[in-house]
C-alpha cells in the first residue's frame, strides 16, 4: 500500500512506492482541487481525467469514490459529480477532527519516537504559533499532521489519518471562515503547550494540546 503524504512547501500530495493507476488518478485529481483548478461545485469531467492520464474509466471511478468517502467530492449516480463545498464555515470541523486524530496517534507513539521526529514536531508546533500570515501557519499545520501521520504503523489508521489530513487541509485551504494573519494569543498558547508535552516526553499531555491546538486551528 501506499501512503500519501502532504509537502507542506507546495501543497501537493505525492506517494512512496510504486503507485497504482487509481491512486495516481487519485493524486491527480486532488492536485487539481488543490491547486484551484476547481473549485466548490465545479462539475468534475470523469473522461477529462481519463485523456488526462491516458487511463480507463474504471481507475478514475475508484479515485472519485474514495474523494467522495473522504468527504471532497459529491456524486448523483446518472447527474453530476462536483467538488464539495469546502468554503462552508462547517467543513472546518475536519480541522479540529484531524487533530483529534493527530493527538491519539503521536499519544500512543511518542514513547518510542526518535528524538530527531521530536525535535521537528515541535519545530512544526511552535512555526503554527509563531507564523504571521495565515498560509505559513497552514502550511505548518499540515506538516505537523503529515509527521504524525509517519508515525503510524498500522495500515488502516494510518489512511484514516492521511485522508483526515487531506480534508484538514482544503478546509484550511478554502474555507471562507479563516483566522486572519495574526495569530491570537490563545494559540499561541496552544502551539507553545503542543511542543512542550512533546519535548517532555509526555503523552497524556501531548494528545489534549494537540486537540486544544487543532480547535484552535479550526
Amino acid at each position: 500500500m501506499t501512503i500519501a503524504y502532504a509537502d507542506p512547501r507546495t501543497h501537493h500530495w505525492t506517494h512512496r512506492g510504486a503507485v497504482p493507476l487509481p491512486e495516481l488518478a487519485f493524486q491527480h485529481i486532488l492536485g487539481a482541487i488543490l491547486r484551484g483548478d476547481y473549485r466548490s461545485g465545479d462539475t468534475l469531467n470523469t473522461m477529462r481525467f481519463a485523456r488526462e492520464l491516458d487511463m480507463s474509466l474504471n481507475p478514475i471511478r475508484e479515485a472519485i469514490i474514495r474523494l467522495r468517502d473522504i468527504g471532497l467530492v459529491e456524486v448523483t449516480p446518472a447527474r453530476y459529480t462536483k467538488v464539495a463545498d469546502l468554503t462552508a464555515p462547517e467543513s472546518r470541523a475536519a480541522i479540529s477532527y484531524a487533530g483529534v486524530l493527530a493527538g491519539t496517534a503521536l499519544s500512543m507513539a511518542l514513547p518510542t519516537t526518535a528524538e530527531g521526529v521530536r525535535s521537528d514536531l515541535a519545530a512544526y508546533a511552535e512555526e503554527i504559533g509563531r507564523a504571521q500570515a495565515a498560509p505559513d501557519r497552514d502550511a505548518a499545520a499540515i506538516a505537523f499532521l503529515t509527521a504524525v501521520d509517519d508515525l503510524v504503523r498500522h495500515p488502516r489508521q494510518a489512511m484514516h489519518l492521511v485522508e483526515a489530513t487531506i480534508l484538514a487541509q482544503c478546509a484550511l485551504q478554502f474555507s471562507e471562515t479563516v483566522p486572519g494573519d495574526d495569530a491570537t494569543p490563545g494559540l499561541v498558547a496552544a502551539a507553545e503547550a503542543v511542543a512542550h508535552a512533546i519535548r517532555a516526553e509526555d503523552p497524556d499531555a501531548v494528545e489534549g494540546a494537540v486537540r486544544a491546538l487543532f480547535e484552535h486551528l479550526a
